[in-house]
């Protein structure tokens, strides 16, 4: 409540010298102050005055606004709300022709509800059938206006205008509230801003204005672009001339919801922004002054509202990234004024002068007092400090000292503010008292997290038994047993802090908590603590952070390891052979899904933090590895520690995995490929670069190097932190990092670098092993550099491609699959078919049905739809300024970029093909009938390979997921994978030209896979002919066959020779590994009834030829999206039962030489999968490619 406009103005204005600011927002009387947040060059004078009121509760009394349901953010400018991970989508997302998102309008949906207490309002944000709609409902009816516009302070259009609305200016609309107390503002989807902002004006006993502590009211409809707001921060800190912590505060509070809305991306913005705040690496004074009970009130303001986002977030990382913006903001609230009042009181009570006033003259208190008045911040906590400090002990250096210990404050800090500290302290032992308790009245606004401050603030919101347990940590903080008491305690607090509304001191005191459970492990010698030890102490660990990162991959891996404390136990005798393959796998999984995790918050904060460096002229030391001390300082940091100790403990008494493979090359399981160099240490080669590809064996590494330009694979003896920053790093650039346990296959790596030899690193991940393998053909493959240069032409014997047979047939049947119309992929399965149902074994093994457009489609398309006549032009162009390019020198990136862009996106498909591969489609029983594509063939085939397909009338689900539309942008994106970076250097290594190369496809039935399997019927990692190496995973096979990190369950069994075994005979497995891959792939399951899953696979004449496999060079994309999900292998059969996974295994070990056998005992990769139920299918099977070793 505003009572005199006149008083306000204390605070002077944040601005940029020329030319003058435009306000967002106009009073509706001129030359009267504006009462709602201004631009962000502005300061809001209304807030800072003190005015502001709630009734008769002084503004910073009042509770921040909270979000009952927390915003389902959209992507703009109506798309959905985010689900799970999509994998292999072929539209990217539901769009109209017009390219609007499209959404089904069933009943309303609603997209943000958030209630604002000070003004007993409730807002809520729907999707209705006819476009959007926002209600606002007063607690209690009274005269109240809505004083509002849309985004930032834009004018909203008539149509959305509700009756008895006017304009009263150039920005902002004014809108009575019905005597119901309910009002409704409607927007068409055309016409939908991200959110509608507003200010009250109260017109019962006098005018009055509410704005929400000077940052307005919103309701958020959509997220809006992340740049509209980061662009907005940036230049308030870098170019303001007037900035301070309290307009920074106030700013944070008024992006903050957009932020949220935004997701993980926005809200990593917010923390960035305040962690290089509360580091005192933005400036919290520039020519801008304010009152102690002014930043008291923002602050606590701020952190109500940041609280808030900690609990109600839709999105877990949201969660926690505002609670780390929370940690490190001044708590706020208290009385402001006893800061300014209370230094006075000290001063005068025992004789001090101050300003005029006579007494002893202590100029170090005088500066003090005149910066408490216009400048209290975080800083005069630890000032507090080191002058008691000091008083203590009469010795400026103790004042010193403690100045930089706990505020990194020197002489030139405190001389630099705009009210200087420049005085040294007078030693005036008779103050002690005075400050002591002068120190707590600072804490209590600006010491949030302080672990004793907090729990005073908090007590009085708990039970008296946690409140006797918290104080019981407190009183013996330092004992042996208080890690795990911290983690009880701070699980029943959660339920605290948790709650709706609850306050914001519960957050901090968890906050605090938090900090000291790391604190007391730190102090642990983790060298000197058992085996056994170790892992309760990870689960320790893992427990802690779980309280406040509310995420399935980690509940999953927290259930996984209870499982390895013995919670059930884990199948095995402890410590024996099986229960340690499974214990090792476990501690993968976790390392996996940590390094996963703190991978993408470093990934989400450096961005932001490089964008301040940038625009505020940072020095770069405390930007370059922002992201990485970030990272650092995560709870989840201390288990990277903890398996650096036990995982050697575990893989030894496993018996297995020679290598640890902490950062996949980009090539992924191709590995990397280069000259093999030997260092004794990695830190000899810091700040030299390499000028070709090196694989690099480093004997030892602390973690904290940098990868030298050039280097495109680290291996070392060293065990390797997940989180060091060398890890960071390496999976950053894409560079392999495996660790070697083995001293035969170190050996074996360091002869390549005495003899100077060149050589691939092969990743094995069913073996975790890391092979060298002939240089050339991994290049060949497209693992060595492809980043700058263009590989050379090949010099050697070509490989020759079989020339296609020329065919008037747009699409072909199973029966008709034959040399020259198809590649092996599409031979091999129909042979198969054949051969497994000669070998009696077709009834038990299922092959998937499948068609084929025949190889020179692709080219006739171009060449005979008149509408391609375009595209076929740019190809053709783009294709030779790709060999022009190369013929120079030089990587064609753009080019290659360019062709895949027009071939997936711009092909128009011929009528006749569609009903083609409409009709046999039909006939293999893909789809129910032709016509659900043939609906299709008169509008979709004159429509591009970019257009998407509608959303069906009821909203059922993706109507069309099998439907022509994504039928042909699958098609069309292999098509355009001939031009992937990988897959042109591979053809130009081995001299394969542009016009022989012909791509037929495959599309073919999805068998939605419980587990999915690799059979190599001789091994290649031992070169063993006849002993089968198996892996398998859970869900569909792409995790396995993809760069997916972590390690399939991996077997063998040994050849038939030496067993005596028939090929039908019993086999036993000898079990490798137990898988620990972080995430599994699961066919959709909506969708059309009836409708089959289908992927489009690429089939061309230069893939899985005997001398040549180029597995994986070319795309397969499914016409559905597989869903990500984290596998549950505490309760996964194939972890959790020996007997089930042992029959599993001897079924597989039989197909696989089955499979050989059918085709004449060539060896043979097998793909497959088991279905629920038990049933196996194999969806590939070609001839095995030996890998030969440069020895």
């Amino acid at each position: 409540m505003i009572g005199n406009p006149s008083r306000v103005g204390y605070l002077a204005s944040a601005r940029k010298q020329q030319p003058p600011l435009r306000t967002s927002g106009t009073w509706p009387l001129q030359g009267t102050a504006r009462p709602w947040a201004t631009a962000p060059g502005q300061c809001n004078t209304f807030l800072v005055s003190g005015l502001i009121r709630n009734g008769n509760a002084p503004l910073g009394g009042i509770s921040g606004p909270r979000s009952l349901a927390a915003l389902q953010a959209v992507e703009a400018p109506l798309g959905s709300a985010a689900g799970g991970a999509e994998v292999g989508s072929s539209s990217g997302g539901r769009r109209t022709k017009g390219g609007k998102a499209k959404r089904n309008a069933k009943a309303p949906t609603v997209l943000s509800e958030i209630r604002f207490d000070d003004v007993g309002l409730a807002g809520r944000a729907e999707q209705v059938e006819d476009g959007f709609k926002v209600t606002l409902q007063l607690d209690t009816p009274r005269g109240l206006v809505l004083h509002w516009a849309l985004d930032d302070w834009t004018p909203p259009m008539e149509s959305s205008w509700p009756a008895g609305t006017v304009r009263v200016d150039d920005k902002a609309c004014q809108t009575s509230f019905p005597a119901d107390g309910r009002l409704e503002v409607k927007f068409s989807s055309d016409d939908c801003p991200s959110r509608l902002v507003f200010v009250l004006k109260q017109t019962e006993g006098g005018e009055v204005w509410f704005n929400n502590s000077g940052t307005n009211y919103a309701v958020q409809l959509r997220a809006p672009p992340l740049q509209s707001f980061v662009e907005k921060v940036l230049s308030a800190e870098g170019t303001y001339s007037h900035w301070s912590l309290a307009q920074r505060l106030m700013l944070t509070a008024e992006v903050l919801d957009a932020a949220d809305a935004t997701g993980p991306e926005g809200m990593a913005l917010i923390f960035t922004w305040l962690r290089l705040s509360s580091t005192r690496v933005l400036d919290w004074y520039r020519n801008a002054n304010f009152q102690p009970k002014d930043i008291a009130s923002i602050q606590k303001h701020t952190g109500e509202r940041i609280a808030e986002k900690s609990r109600s977030s839709a999105h877990p990382l949201n969660r926690l990234l505002a609670r780390g913006a929370l940690a490190g903001l001044p708590r706020g609230g208290g009385n402001g004024d006893d800061i300014r009042m209370g230094i006075l009181h000290i001063m005068r009570g025992n004789g001090i002068r101050e300003g005029h006033r006579p007494g002893h003259d202590e100029p170090f208190l005088e500066q003090w007092h005149q910066k408490l008045h216009t400048n209290t911040s975080p800083d005069d906590v630890t000032i507090c400090e080191a002058y008691l400090a000091f008083l203590h002990s009469g010795n400026h250096d103790d004042y010193w000292r403690v100045l930089w210990d706990n505020g990194r404050l020197t002489r030139e800090k405190l001389e630099s503010w705009s009210k200087p500290i420049k005085a040294w302290p007078q030693h005036l032992p008779h103050l002690i008292p005075a400050f002591q308790g002068y120190l707590w009245t600072l804490k209590t606004t600006h010491a949030g997290a302080d672990l004793d401050t907090a729990m005073e603030m908090a007590k009085g919101f708990m039970d008296d038994d946690l409140r006797w347990v918290i104080y019981d940590i407190l009183a013996h903080r330092n004992d042996w047993w208080v890690p795990g008491k911290i983690v009880e305690a701070r699980q029943r607090l959660a339920y605290y802090w948790k709650a709706s509304g609850s306050s914001r001191d519960l957050l901090l005191l968890d906050i605090a908590l938090e900090n000291w459970f790391r604190t007391s492990l730190e102090r642990t010698d983790f060298d000197r603590l058992g085996r056994d030890d170790l892992i309760e102490l990870v689960g320790l660990v893992l427990r802690s952070a779980r309280i406040a990162y509310d995420d399935e991959d980690l509940t999953q891996c927290e259930a996984l390891w209870e499982r390895l404390r013995g919670h059930p136990p884990l199948p095995g005798e402890r410590w024996g052979g099986q229960w340690s393959l499974a214990a090792l796998a476990a501690a993968e999984r976790l390392e996996l899904s940590v390094a996963a995790h703190m991978d993408k918050l470093y990934g989400l904060v450096q961005p932001h933090a490089d964008a301040f460096g940038r625009a505020c002229r940072l020095d770069q030391a405390h930007v370059a590895n922002f992201g990485e001390e970030v990272v650092r300082g995560q709870p989840l940091f201390l288990i990277s520690l903890l398996l650096q100790k036990l995982e050697p403990q575990l893989r030894a008494a496993a018996g297995g995995a020679p290598w640890q493979i902490v950062s996949q090359a980009a090539g992924g399981s191709g590995g990397a490929a280069g000259q093999v160099v030997a260092v004794a240490a990695l830190s000899e080669v810091q700040g030299c670069s390499y000028s070709r590809p090196t694989v690099l064996l480093a004997g030892a590494l602390t973690g904290v190097e940098d990868i030298p330009p050039g280097v495109v694979a680290v291996l070392t003896r060293s065990t390797t932190d997940v989180l060091s920053h060398l890890a960071i790093r390496a999976r950053s650039q894409r560079v392999l990092l495996a660790t070697c346990f083995d001293e035969d296959a170190w050996k074996g790596w360091q002869d390549l670098a005495a003899a100077g030899a060149s050589a691939a690193a092969i990743v094995d991940p069913a073996v975790g092993a890391v092979m060298p393998a002939e240089a050339p053909a991994a290049v060949a493959a497209g693992s060595g550099d492809a980043a700058g240069t263009a590989a050379a032409p090949a010099t050697g014997p070509r490989v020759a491609l079989q020339s296609p047979e020329r065919t008037s047939s747009w699409a072909i049947a199973e029966s008709s699959f034959r040399p020259g119309l198809v590649g092996a992929k599409a031979l091999n399965l129909a042979t198969l078919r054949q051969r497994l149902a000669t070998a009696g074994a077709g009834d038990a093994v299922g092959v998937p049905a499948s068609v084929a457009l025949p190889y020179g489609t692709f080219e006739r398309v171009l060449a005979e739809e008149p509408r391609n006549a375009d595209v076929a032009a740019e190809v053709e162009r783009l294709v030779a300024a790709a060999a022009a390019a190369a013929a120079a020198g030089s990587f064609p990136r753009e080019e290659l970029d360019q062709l895949r862009k027009v071939v997936s996106e711009e092909l128009v498909a011929p009528p006749d093909l569609v009903r083609q591969l409409a009709a046999v489609a039909s006939q293999q029983g893909l789809i129910p009938s032709a016509d659900s594509w043939l609906s299709y063939a008169d509008a979709g085939s004159s429509s591009p390979a970019s257009t998407s397909y509608d959303s069906d009338a009821d909203g059922d689900g993706d109507a069309d997921a099998g439907g022509w539309s994504a039928v042909w942008s699958a098609v069309c994106r292999v098509w355009a994978s001939k031009w992937t970076d990988r897959a042109w250097l591979s053809r130009r290594a081995l001299g394969i030209a542009e016009g022989d190369l012909f791509m037929s496809v495959l599309v073919q039935q999805v068998v939605p896979f419980q587990y999915s399997f690799v059979l190599h019927t001789s091994n290649p990692v031992t070169h063993t002919p006849g002993e089968l190496l198996g892996e398998v995973v859970v869900g569909m096979g792409e995790t396995l066959v993809g760069n997916y990190p972590g390690r399939a369950l991996g077997f063998t069994t040994p050849p038939v020779e030496n067993t005596g075994e028939a090929v039908n005979g019993e086999v036993s497995p000898k079990l490798i590994s137990l898988p620990s891959k972080r995430t599994a792939l699961h066919a959709p399951t909506s969708g059309p009834a009836q409708t089959p899953l289908l992927i489009a696979r690429s089939d061309a004449n230069a893939e899985d030829l005997e001398q040549y496999a180029a597995a994986g060079l070319y795309d397969s994309v499914t016409l559905q999206p597989l869903v990500a999900r984290p596998p549950d292998y505490a309760t996964d059969p194939i972890v959790d039962n020996p007997d089930f996974r042992g029959a599993l295994l001897g079924r597989l070990a039989r197909l696989g030489r089955t499979v050989a056998a059918a085709f004449g005992g060539r060896d043979q990769d097998v793909e497959g999968g088991v279905v629920a139920g038990g049933g196996l299918y194999v969806v590939q099977a070609r001839p095995q490619v030996e890998i030969h070793s440069p020895h």
